[in-house]
């Protein structure tokens, strides 16, 4: 029998036991470890060795291309760089330590210290950590802030910082060099990137949109066909040491990249060239307070051919703002007594920027009036209810049950007896009340919805507005009225030639768009846009005799000032007067102009709106003349044959030939049989100058001046002022001084408005002066 353990052994015995148990747990506890990190969070751990030893670099997609209709480059994407930092692999050591730790494994002292005296001669200050150094050197090339590199530098874990986007190449490649000489080859780099290319800067400037820096569309047609646009980025994943070299492995990787699409615009740019060309004089001659814009589409497929807004912007600069902007910026808070903040004038110029980015187009609405008739009469004679025969009585005025006060027509005097074609070239508003009170309010407004005014348009352009009318818990008969000659709703400008299309077109309700097709990298196109048409509104035999109506109405009517010369155009212009006065009390106004051409056949139509005009603001003062001037450029580019009048021939003239070089005898004799009268100056026998001169067009009857070898070429003529002059007067002025003159729509009854030449200028005798003429009496809106 064993006798009783000693105690000592037992004490022993116990601590055997707790050590026992001990590593026992932290057994345990070690493979509940490795479990964990290797089985429940293998797939982390193994991504975070992966990030650490490997790189990922984005290959860019290139963006695609824009193109105007004729595969005109409108927006190209052209290369540019990305610079980019890897803070983790930035070390924590100043310059002179970082430059030992390169030469540590040079052998030789000579060696080092030759090494050693090449590399500090590239520091300005070895003293400086790597981090500060590097941000010293990416201000030098980039301008940006040190603070803002070393803000970067400090996030070590990261190995993708960007510093800059869109750095010239060139650039790119002397950071590139510095990088390699100073050793920090595996802390700056460079990718490819695009950036955003406007050949025509400002054209089309509210269609097209801009990108911002990081590639991406903000606006316009760059923003709303983004995605199509973009394509999808690339990536290469390669695998490095702890010095950052690269290695061989298998998580090395490449994806291509997929370039984004190219699109073809419906957009022309002859035509949105023109349509820029006089919606910017118009901007400039009236002084408009709240912008000018214009539209130009196709009337039977909806294709947007031109459309513009004034003032515009850059595209390659979009955040400067015009002139006009940064006027209105430089006075602000400049005001006896005014006090303003530097964050309330930058709030005021990041809205006047959002204003002139804004595309007026499809994002304003304005009061149609009375370019709006057209839809009305459209919806009586569909409706028959009035008819070609059938006579009307306005006397100035018109009383409505519900209101107070009469509708007055703008010939307060009264038209008298007129018939419905009569009453739309009056532009007579009693005629058009009648018409609403024959159709009813419901009618009225069941064709408002028909042409499409209760609804978005659909138009491929961000933005857009919807229409405002009555409320129809309210709507009456007196709003009916009201709108019948289209005063108290408001509606887009797309909106508005949405409907004329519709007329203009045989009555058929056409999506309007600006993208044509899409193409690959070939410019073949891949899909092509079709033409949607929605629903026919009218028949076509009420649109043709409505065509009729309105050419006469410009032909001999109360809209002469959009007549173009050879050609047939159905035009209607309006001015409303807005809801608001300006700070002084005077009433604003929009005047407008819609109109399609030719009128037998129409293939495109207009509208031109001119918001707030300064001093006449009648529509058929201050829009049918620049519609009159776009269409005598478009309807000849688009390859419209034009027919004109021996009168109209003879005001467009011929061209005169160079005489320069030749006998004066047979200048002489050359241009008297083209019907052209002769002054000679100097008596030599030869011609050595002529005024005008050669390419310029003169009408049978005008002056050419020969100048022979002795003759001196002296501005001795004086411009008269023709302003107010009827075209036989202002050709007599300006005959008489001994000057030729091209007339710009001299029709009978017209007065001049403008001449190309100040008065007062000292011209050569011969010279030609461009006068434009204007109806100013007779004309309706």
């Amino acid at each position: 029998m064993q006798g009783p353990i000693e105690p000592g052994r037992l004490k022993l015995n116990r601590r055997c036991h707790f050590v026992m148990a001990f590593f026992i747990v932290a057994a345990l506890l070690l493979c509940a470890r490795l479990f964990y990190m290797q089985i429940i969070r293998y797939d982390d751990y193994r991504k975070n060795t992966v990030d650490q030893y490997t790189r990922n670099s984005v290959i860019r997609a290139k963006r695609g291309t824009i193109y105007d209709r004729n595969m005109k480059v409108l927006a190209i994407s052209t290369p540019v760089k990305r610079i980019f930092i890897s803070p983790r692999d930035i070390p924590k050591k100043t310059v002179a330590a970082f430059i030992e730790d390169q030469i540590a494994e040079i052998i030789g002292s000579d060696k080092q210290r030759e090494e050693r005296a090449r590399l500090l001669a590239l520091f300005e200050d070895p003293s400086l950590t790597v981090a500060q150094d590097i941000a010293r050197e990416l201000h030098k090339y980039l301008g940006v802030d040190e603070a803002f590199v070393l803000e970067r530098c400090s996030m070590e874990k990261r190995a993708d910082e960007t510093i800059k986007r869109q750095v010239d190449v060139e650039l790119a490649r002397e950071i590139a060099s510095m990088a390699l000489t100073k050793g920090y080859g595996n802390m700056i780099f460079s990718a490819d990137e695009a950036k955003r290319y406007y050949p025509y800067r400002s054209l089309a400037s509210h269609v097209i949109g801009f990108c911002g820096t990081d590639g991406d569309g903000l606006y316009g047609v760059e923003a709303y066909y983004n995605k199509l646009l973009t394509g999808e980025d690339g990536r290469v994943t390669s695998a490095q040491d702890v010095n950052g070299n690269d290695i061989s492995s298998k998580y090395e990787s490449y994806v291509d990249a997929v370039d984004g699409t190219s699109i073809m615009l419906t957009i022309d740019w002859s035509v949105q060239s023109i349509l820029e060309k006089y919606t910017e004089e118009a901007f400039q001659d009236t002084r408009a307070r709240n912008r000018v814009c214009g539209i130009v589409m196709d009337v039977n497929t909806g294709e947007i051919l031109g459309m513009a807004t004034k003032p515009d912007f850059d595209l390659n600069d979009p955040y400067v703002l015009d002139a006009i902007s940064q006027a209105m910026l430089d006075a602000y808070g400049t005001g006896e007594g005014e006090v303003v903040t530097q964050e309330q004038k930058e709030e005021f110029r990041k809205n006047l920027l959002y204003e002139l980015w804004k595309n007026k187009a499809v994002t304003e609405v304005y009061e149609p009036g009375s370019t709006f008739k057209i839809v009305t009469s459209a919806m009586v004679m569909e409706e028959n209810l009035v008819t070609a025969s059938e006579t009307f009585y306005c006397n100035g005025a018109i009383r409505v049950p519900g209101l107070d006060e009469p509708i007055h027509c703008h010939l307060r005097s009264g038209h008298g007896s007129e018939t419905f074609e009569k009453a739309i070239s009056n532009s007579c508003n009693p005629v058009f009340v009648i018409m609403s009170q024959r159709m009813g309010k419901d009618l009225f407004y069941k064709y408002y919805k028909a042409f499409g005014y209760a609804e978005k348009t659909g138009v491929d352009i961000l933005g857009e507005t919807g229409n405002m009318f009555f409320d129809l818990k309210t709507y009456s008969s007196v709003d009916a009225a009201c709108a019948a000659f289209g005063e108290n709703f408001m509606v887009t400008p797309i909106s508005h030639l949405r409907a004329i299309c519709a007329v203009a077109n045989g009555g058929y309700l056409v999506t309007p768009h600006v993208l044509k097709a899409s193409l690959d990298s070939d410019g073949n196109v891949v899909e092509s846009v079709s033409a949607e048409t929605k629903r026919q509104v009218v028949s076509t035999e009420n649109c043709k005799v409505l065509w009729d109506y309105l050419y006469r109405s410009v032909e001999s009517g109360g809209n002469k000032n959009a007549a173009v010369p050879g050609y047939k155009v159905a035009a209607k212009t309006g001015t409303s007067t807005k809801p608001y006065q300006d700070p002084s009390g005077r009433n604003l106004y929009v005047g407008s102009c819609v109109a399609f051409a030719p009128a037998d056949a129409p293939e495109v139509a207009i509208i031109f709106l001119v918001d707030e005009p300064e001093g006449n603001y009648y529509g058929s003062l201050v829009a049918a003349p620049y519609v009159s001037k776009i269409l005598s450029e478009v309807l000849p580019y688009l390859g419209v044959d034009a027919s004109y009048t021996e009168e109209e021939l003879n005001a467009i003239g011929s061209l005169i030939p160079d005489y320069t070089g030749r006998s004066l005898t047979y200048a002489s004799s050359d241009a008297q049989g083209k019907g052209l009268n002769i002054r000679v100056e100097g008596s030599g026998s030869n011609v050595i100058a002529q005024s005008p001169a050669f390419g310029t067009k003169l009408s049978s009857g005008a002056t050419i001046v020969l100048y022979t070898e002795d003759a001196a070429m002296d501005k001795n003529v004086s411009v008269p002022n023709v302003a107010g002059m009827s075209p036989a007067a202002a050709n007599n002025a300006l005959v008489s001084a001994g000057l030729n003159i091209s007339i710009s729509n001299g029709a009978d009854n017209t007065v001049a408005v403008k001449q190309s030449i100040p008065a007062g200028e000292m011209v050569l005798p011969g010279t030609v002066v461009t006068v434009e003429f204007r109806v100013t009496q007779g004309v309706t809106d």
